[in-house]
């Protein structure tokens, strides 16, 4: 039997106070908690990562378990369920006096009253994707409830996969293998992390999802292009489409959040991307200057992101109704702003990482309704199903 140490039991309740009581991303509360013990080993890092992705991936299903309210708030509980099920010795400590009070093969014959808890999903969310997806709602779930692949993208405007792969061999005995459809990822195994590889600080990869990667491709932009990127984020896309355009032409990169603002003015200096210009984005009124200005606009909209919980599963918590209708009036929004910026025979790329076609086809068909002057180019659906990674949508419209 594997054993589990105060100080590891210790962190993961703390961090799962921070994810799902004070509803901070989980990825920055991890990355955080390990800065924080310097001291900690590879095996301290990976017990940390799969236990607290797995409680928050399976509370609900834990909460049924351990007999608790469905609601409720119990780290120590999940804490124990995750050592019974994953086959660690539940130590003699105070706060292990806590439900549940059975065996492994006992808590493996509980049978769960509904689709939803068995997948863990809050009730509302679970009935929504099944009513919009039926049975590939169900195959879905499944998917997300898995671990994330790792890649990384290969700044073409610095190195080639080969080369970088190469490096990461001979230098930092790291293996990676290539892919025929992501012509610019690296594939590593599970659990290396590589923000502090000298290779990474030079600019030369990104961590970015590899179906993340497929959508600067999807806008066919060439060097010499007028682009924006509308909701750029800290700028994984805004980058690949630089790396695609060999830093020939110009990108304007748009977003309402100054800190990710910030970061993406980091990442530019350090691909050595001369052809980005970053702002917040304006209002309306002050964007007319951009009237018909682009090639091609990218709309990485904001959205349930419910194709990312293999990465990040508390979003399934934190996702409202309410928050979910605000989303898509503002996909709205976007799309009527972003057709403006369009000249005539360029582009609007409209890309989400849901799996709602609320978000995604049905935005796709209201668009057109309004906006007859454009047409459908290509449209492509990535299944979280379907790979180790992200789901997402993205559709090509055409100005006519």
């Amino acid at each position: 039997m594997k054993k589990i140490f105060p100080n590891q039991a210790e962190a993961i309740a703390n961090v799962l106070f921070d994810i799902l009581e004070e509803k901070k991303r989980a990825s920055r509360v991890l990355e955080r908690c390990v800065e924080d013990r310097p001291k900690w080993g590879a095996r301290d890092r990976n017990l940390l990562y799969n236990a607290c992705f797995e409680i928050i991936r399976w509370k609900r299903k834990y909460n049924v378990i351990a007999g608790l309210e469905e609601n409720e708030f119990s780290p120590w509980s999940w804490i124990k369920t995750w050592c019974l099920l994953n086959d660690y010795t539940v130590p003699d400590w105070k706060e292990m006096d806590c439900p549940p009070f059975k065996t492994k093969e006992e808590l493996l014959a509980i049978e769960f009253p509904s689709e939803a808890i068995a997948q863990s999903y809050p009730d509302w969310l679970f009935e929504l994707g099944k009513n919009k997806l039926g049975e590939l709602w169900i195959k879905e779930t499944l998917a997300s409830n898995q671990q994330a692949g790792i890649s990384l993208r290969v700044n073409r405007l610095l190195a080639s996969p080969k080369k970088i792969a190469q490096a990461l061999k001979e230098n930092h005995q790291i293996e990676t293998v290539t892919k025929e459809y992501y012509p610019d990822a690296l594939f590593l195994p599970k659990g290396r992390k590589l923000y502090k590889n000298q290779l990474f600080k030079q600019g030369k990869f990104e961590i970015q999802d590899a179906n993340s990667q497929t959508i600067a491709p999807f806008c066919q932009v060439v060097p010499g292009m007028k682009v924006i990127d509308l909701c750029a984020g800290a700028g994984g896309k805004t980058l690949h489409l630089a790396a695609l355009m060999r830093n020939k032409g110009e990108i304007k990169a748009f977003d309402i959040e100054d800190n990710k603002l910030r970061e993406l003015e980091k990442r530019i200096k350090r691909a050595k991307v001369r052809i980005v210009q970053s702002r917040s984005l304006p209002p309306s009124s002050s964007m007319d200057q951009l009237s018909q200005w682009a090639d091609r606009v990218l709309i990485d909209a904001p959205c349930s992101s419910l194709g990312t919980l293999k990465r990040n599963p508390e979003i399934k918590w934190n996702l409202t109704q309410e928050q979910l209708e605000l989303l898509q009036q503002t996909q709205r929004d976007l799309l009527l702003k972003g057709a403006k910026m369009v000249h005539p025979g360029g582009a609007l790329i409209y890309a989400t990482c849901s799996l709602l076609p609320s978000e995604n086809q049905e935005q796709t068909t209201w668009f057109l309704e309004q906006n007859p002057i454009f047409q459908i180019d290509q449209e492509v659906i990535h299944r979280a199903s379907d790979s180790a990674f992200d789901g997402f949508y993205m559709v090509r419209l055409i100005k006519k």
